[in-house]
């Protein structure tokens, strides 16, 4: 969902411009700010809004009493809205909890945490208020959040009591990290990579740990899958970010080239891609999938006659490789 409409309440003017700056950088330009409660709750009643910050620490009315006004009215049960305040103790998650939060921001704000919020908002629009394991769930990212990390280690160890979860056992490999007990979190992430084979960021996680354990070679294979996944669901910020990160443990790592030249590619850089590709060659220059590839690239630039001899060396070293024998036979017809 591409919310249309954010309201930001907070009588901090330095606070709610830094939040309001940080949305409209995700790309959201509707945005609408307001310094007191009991004027956001006015706005919401004469215009629609799919989402609401609100500070928790305000005169008047705080943004928990907001929340419980809010939540009242059957028109608001499901929208999204978040608290923000600079720490949360267990007593303010299980309050805001109880009153229907949809989740919690720790500031000063970060790029990344709203990031998250703003995309979760589809499914918490459709699911209503949070249930009592994404309470718990909130619960534990704030402690995280705030350092706590001990008190954060029970809430999520009672949560697996209940039954497993990928992001619970994500949170404590990443609590295991940062205490030092590399082991541990690298188990924590592989159980979460078991129950959700997609999920990027743990792959990424381990990668770091095993890195941190000065073991390269499997920190290059995690971290290789979270950016494949980063490719294939179109973030490809995030993969560049991480296939960089490879080549600075293993600079002559093929995959990584290759990836990269794709990733140049989809983006309309042929140029970049062009020398990704020539780097991985230098590295395997016998891999026939790297020939085909620069013949797509070729064939982008119009250049047939190169795309032709690449696509013709691919198939040399690969006679049964489909995918060149149907784009050379193409620029042979004509079709290209």
């Amino acid at each position: 969902m591409n919310a249309k409409a954010f309201l930001l309440v907070d009588d901090n003017p330095v606070a709610i411009e830094e939040l309001s700056n940080t949305i409209r950088y995700l790309g959201h330009k509707e945005v609408h700010k307001t310094s007191t409660a009991s004027e956001a709750w006015a706005m919401l009643k004469v215009k629609k809004f799919d989402c609401l910050f609100s500070a928790w620490d305000m005169p008047e009315m705080s943004g928990l009493a907001l929340l419980k006004v809010v939540r009242n009215d059957d028109r608001f049960v499901n929208l999204p809205f978040f608290l923000a305040d600079a720490s949360f103790t267990k007593a303010k998650v299980i309050e805001a909890g109880r009153a229907g939060v949809s989740g919690l921001v720790v500031t000063p704000y970060n790029v990344d945490t709203i990031k998250d919020k703003v995309r979760s908002i589809a499914k918490m629009a459709a699911a209503g208020p949070p249930c009592e394991e994404q309470v718990s769930l909130d619960e534990g990212t704030s402690l995280v959040e705030e350092g706590q990390y001990e008190e954060a280690l029970q809430v999520f160890q009672k949560m697996l009591k209940e039954g497993e979860s990928a992001e619970v056992y994500y949170n404590i490999g990443y609590i295991k990290t940062a205490q030092g007990f590399y082991p541990e979190g690298i188990e924590a992430f592989r159980k979460a990579t078991q129950l959700d084979r997609l999920f990027a960021k743990a792959y990424e996680a381990m990668g770091r740990a095993y890195r941190e354990l000065g073991q390269p070679g499997k920190a290059e294979e995690c971290l290789h899958q979270a950016a494949q996944i980063y490719l294939s669901s179109e973030k490809d910020e995030d993969a560049e970010e991480i296939l960089n990160e490879i080549l600075e443990l293993q600079p002559e790592t093929v995959n990584v080239y290759n990836s990269l030249g794709v990733l140049y590619r989809r983006r309309g850089d042929f140029g970049a891609a062009l020398k990704q590709y020539e780097k991985a060659l230098k590295i395997h220059p016998e891999a026939p999938h790297i020939y085909y590839n620069i013949g797509r690239v070729h064939v982008d630039m119009k250049n047939t006659a190169k795309a032709e001899q690449y696509f013709r060396q691919a198939l040399k070293l690969a006679p049964d490789f489909k995918e060149a024998r149907e784009a050379f036979d193409a620029i042979e017809l004509g079709q290209v």
